[in-house]
C-alpha cells in the first residue's frame, strides 16, 4: 500500500522536523522534507502538496494515529511547532514484548487486505504499521499464510457476511463437481467456515429442511429472496462441528471410537499437532503408538488419515478399515 506507506513517512519526517529547536518550518519548508524522505527510502520524486501537509497536521493532532500532536501555528512566521518541545511521536510507552504483539496482529490482519468493504481493516493496518514502523523499522515479513485471498469463492465472502448479519434468506445457484448442471437452493445463511484452504457457507436448506455447507468456490448467483429467515434453535456452531473432521457433518450418525496404529516417528508429530481435541494415546511402543479419536467418520477423516500413508493403520471401527482398505486398493489398481 504505497500510499499508506508515504503517509507514515510524511508523519515521521514532519515529527523529526518539528522535534529540531530552533527553525522555522512552514509548510513549503514540510514538503520539502518529506518529499527527500521519501525519495530517499522509496526513490520515488513526489512533492506533497499544502494540501497534504494539512491533511497530516490534522491526522496528527487528532489522537486517530494513537497520540495527539501539539502541533500550532505562529501566524506571524508563517510556520508549525511543538507547544511541548519535548514531544515527539516516537516517545511510545511500548516494550519489545508490546512490539512484537503488534506485528503479529498485523501480520494477521494483513491477510484480509483485497475483501471488498475493508475500509475499517485497512486504516487499522496503516495504524499498526505506523506505530510497529516507529520503533522497529523493518520490511522483513515474519510470518506467511498459506491461503491466498484471489482463490475462486473469497469474492462471495463479502456479500455473505452482510447476509448473515442482516438475516437474509437467499436463492443460491450452484454447480456441485459431481453433477453436469447447476441446481438451485433457497437457504438461509449461519456461518462462513475455512477448511484446508477454501470457504464454506453453513446455512439451512429450505428445500430439504436441514443444514448443509456449500463450497464458496462453487457458488455460481447468489441473490436476495423476500422470504422469511429460519434459524434452527439446535444450531450451536461449536456443538455442531464438534465431532467432526473438516466440515461434512453426517446426518444422523453418531461418533465413534477410532483406534489407529502409527510409526513412533509419527506419534511424536500427533503428540504435538492432534488430528481432533478428543485424541488419546493409549499405548506407546519403541516401534509405534496407538492413537484413539472420538469422531463421526466422514471423507475430511478419511483424507487425513490416508495422507500418512503406509505410516499409519486404522485398527478399529472395522468398517472405516475395510472402506480405507478398499480405496487404497483401488488407487494401487491404477499403478499397476
Amino acid at each position: 500500500m504505497p500510499t499508506n506507506l508515504h503517509a507514515l513517512i510524511r508523519y515521521r519526517t514532519i515529527d523529526e522536523c518539528l522535534s529540531k529547536k530552533g527553525r522555522i518550518w512552514t509548510w513549503e519548508e514540510l514538503s520539502s522534507a518529506c518529499a527527500d524522505k521519501i525519495y530517499e527510502y522509496e526513490g520515488i520524486d513526489v512533492l506533497p502538496s499544502r494540501r497534504t501537509i494539512m491533511y497530516d497536521i490534522q491526522h496528527m493532532r487528532s489522537g486517530k494515529l494513537g497520540y495527539h500532536a501539539p502541533i500550532a501555528y505562529d501566524r506571524l512566521r508563517k510556520s508549525y511547532f511543538y507547544e511541548d518541545p519535548d514531544f515527539s511521536i516516537q516517545k511510545f510507552p511500548l516494550n519489545r514484548d508490546d512490539l512484537f504483539e503488534l506485528q503479529y496482529a498485523l501480520s494477521i490482519l494483513k491477510n484480509f487486505q483485497g475483501f471488498e468493504n475493508t475500509s475499517g481493516i485497512e486504516n487499522i493496518i496503516t495504524k499498526l504499521e505506523h506505530t510497529v514502523t516507529l520503533q522497529e523499522p523493518t520490511t522483513k515479513e515474519i510470518i506467511a499464510f498459506d491461503h491466498s485471498l484471489n482463490e475462486p469463492g473469497q469474492k462471495w465472502l463479502h456479500q455473505l457476511y452482510d447476509f448473515i448479519q442482516n438475516e437474509n434468506v437467499l436463492r443460491i445457484r450452484y454447480q456441485p463437481f459431481h453433477l453436469d448442471k447447476p441446481y438451485e437452493r433457497i437457504i438461509s445463511p449461519y456461518l462462513l467456515k475455512e477448511y484446508d484452504n477454501r470457504w464454506f457457507l453453513v446455512c439451512w436448506d429450505h428445500d430439504r429442511n436441514s443444514i448443509r455447507n456449500f463450497a464458496l468456490d462453487r457458488l455460481l448467483a447468489v441473490q436476495k429472496e423476500p422470504i422469511r429467515y429460519y434459524l434452527d434453535p439446535k444450531f450451536d456452531a461449536d456443538v455442531y462441528f464438534k465431532s467432526v473432521i473438516g466440515v461434512t457433518v453426517p446426518q444422523k450418525t453418531k461418533p465413534q471410537k477410532i483406534l489407529i496404529r502409527v510409526e513412533a516417528t509419527d506419534a511424536k508429530y500427533l503428540l504435538t499437532k492432534p488430528l481432533h481435541p478428543t485424541q488419546l494415546m493409549v499405548k506407546e511402543k519403541d516401534s509405534y503408538s496407538d492413537f484413539s479419536i472420538e469422531v463421526i467418520p466422514n471423507f475430511e477423516l478419511e483424507s487425513v488419515l490416508l495422507s500418512f500413508g503406509e505410516r499409519l493403520t486404522v485398527m478399529k471401527p472395522v468398517s472405516l478399515r475395510r472402506k480405507l482398505r478398499d480405496r487404497l486398493e483401488q488407487q494401487v489398481s491404477k499403478y499397476n
